[in-house]
């Protein structure tokens, strides 16, 4: 068997590094972009009433809704398969300022037993949306927003408390406002969009913080990592963290892109999250489908 050397192997190396870039290429801009990964996982909130059933919450962030398509109708079809009681999406609905009925459409096609949640995000504020037509399309899609600002969910044997923050990363955010009507009685979850306010949360009684904004880095390298990260991130890139002194934080990867329309090794992202009563006996069990 003879093997390829001196200026032929050189040839057969380029050629190999071109098919791997070409793929890696495909895969960034067509495959992963489009490739939803469902994660499932079961959180404990020790404030719930022992006798409350589980809760069932889709957690969704950074849609950045350009128009409706493939990822986008693949993406209501997973979640109304789940049977939500609880939706909430943490921020950064569109891409580009002037896609009011692709985000209605979207938003509106999305069902919940109990109620659907959001809060503005950077690129919301960036595209002027908060302040013209956006509370008003998120109205009519049936999605209550949340700017510093909370609402009980009452459900059969429980209640819950959903608090939402302001874009923080604009200064739109007011925690003090947020938590106002928020009793210490109650089981609380709070979302905001940038991950990072998990540092500042004082003596407020949070239980499970939701945030996005990070994309998972959306572009990742073997043993690299991600090549950049937004403001606003510090070290919670992407899913669950332990915050001191007893907060547990969610962060999602995105469903959508930001600035270019590309995602490597780290695929878009809708997270299924069992909301149980009772303390956690360690890390709930994780499982990837699709």
């Amino acid at each position: 068997m003879r093997f390829p050397t001196g200026s032929r192997a050189r040839r057969w190396a380029l050629y190999a590094a071109g098919l791997v870039g070409l793929g890696a290429a495909v895969d960034a801009t067509l495959i992963e972009p489009n490739w939803i990964e469902v994660v499932r996982s079961v959180e404990y909130l020790a404030m719930l009433p022992t006798v409350a059933p589980d809760l069932t919450l889709v957690h969704l962030s950074d849609i950045h809704i350009g128009s409706i398509g493939y990822r986008e109708r693949r993406a209501i079809d997973i979640i109304n398969d789940a049977q939500p009681d609880i939706i909430i999406l943490s921020g950064d609905l569109v891409r580009g300022g002037d896609r009011p009925r692709d985000l209605q459409t979207f938003l509106g096609s999305l069902r919940a037993r109990y109620g659907k949640f959001l809060v503005w995000g950077n690129h919301d504020y960036r595209d002027g949306v908060p302040g013209t037509w956006g509370p008003e399309v998120v109205e009519h899609a049936g999605f209550t927003l949340l700017r510093n600002s909370s609402r009980a969910v009452i459900y059969r044997g429980g209640k819950i408390v959903i608090a939402g923050l302001d874009d923080p990363i604009t200064g739109h955010d007011n925690l003090r406002l947020a938590m106002t009507r928020v009793s210490r009685r109650d089981p609380c979850i709070l979302v905001s969009h940038t991950p990072e306010v998990v540092r500042s949360l004082g003596n407020w009684d949070i239980d499970l913080v939701l945030a996005g904004h990070t994309h998972g880095g959306q572009v990742r390298l073997p043993l690299a990592g991600a090549l950049w990260v937004p403001f606003g991130t510090r070290e919670y890139l992407e899913g669950w963290f332990d915050v001191p002194p007893d907060v547990r934080l969610h962060v999602s990867r995105g469903l959508g892109w930001s600035w270019l329309p590309v995602r490597f090794l780290c695929r878009p992202t809708i997270d299924i999250i069992t909301l149980r009563a009772g303390r956690r006996p360690g890390r709930g069990a994780r499982t990837i489908i699709g």
